[in-house]
């Protein structure tokens, strides 16, 4: 870690702003490091996520609550217009709650249960399974559709769950199946998708 390396203080911001300032910032660095401050899990797990994924090189470490993420930008790193969120012709489902419907939440999980085992036992798996709001409680510990899910995954599958809804659970710490993701990546996949089923 360099003391010398610019800092981008993103604390107190929300999901997809300290992802989005950061790329903006490690575009804009002509070589060396950049110090990431974020005060929450989920933004950590992002930055991180989408800095290695561009080939730079990240280092993490919390202190007195606060994240500081220094990434060093590499020679070779590729530019946030070279990504793609999610191929052309995508099927994206979109889940933001533990239940199908809204009139009897007993009804909703049976539903979502029933719902789930048919799309795990289906020829062709959807390639992006987006969960936010409730449904993050799906691919969290103690789900009964866990392991549907993580068939699905094993299918190929990309299981994308919003790291600022767990946050907000609680249940950062509980994810089984899938990964942490944000809004900028699920809007990416559900705006690029040729079809997408909401639940």
């Amino acid at each position: 870690m360099s003391p010398d390396a610019p800092v981008l203080d993103c604390r107190g911001m929300l999901c997809p702003k300290p992802l989005l300032e950061a790329r903006q910032a490690i575009e804009a660095l002509p070589e060396g490091s950049l110090i990431v401050l974020v005060d929450n899990l989920a933004a950590k797990e992002n930055v991180t996520q989408a800095m290695v994924e561009l080939g730079h090189d990240v280092f993490s470490e919390l202190g007195d609550g606060v994240w500081s993420v220094t990434v060093t930008k590499a020679a070779g790193a590729r530019h946030e217009a070279e990504m793609s969120p999610s191929p052309a012709g995508t099927t994206v489902l979109f889940v933001a709650d533990r239940g199908l419907g809204r009139s009897d939440p007993d009804l909703g999980a049976l539903l979502m249960r029933a719902f789930m085992a048919t799309i795990a036992d289906r020829p062709q798996a959807p390639d992006v399974i987006a969960l936010m709001q409730g449904g993050v409680r799906l691919a969290c510990e103690g789900s009964a559709v866990l392991q549907q899910l993580t068939a699905l995954q094993e299918r190929g599958a990309e299981i994308l769950v919003c790291g600022t809804c767990l946050d907000y659970f609680g249940l950062m710490g509980k994810l089984q199946a899938g990964r942490v993701s944000n809004m900028a990546e699920i809007a990416g996949a559900l705006m690029t998708a040729i079809r997408v089923i909401p639940l």
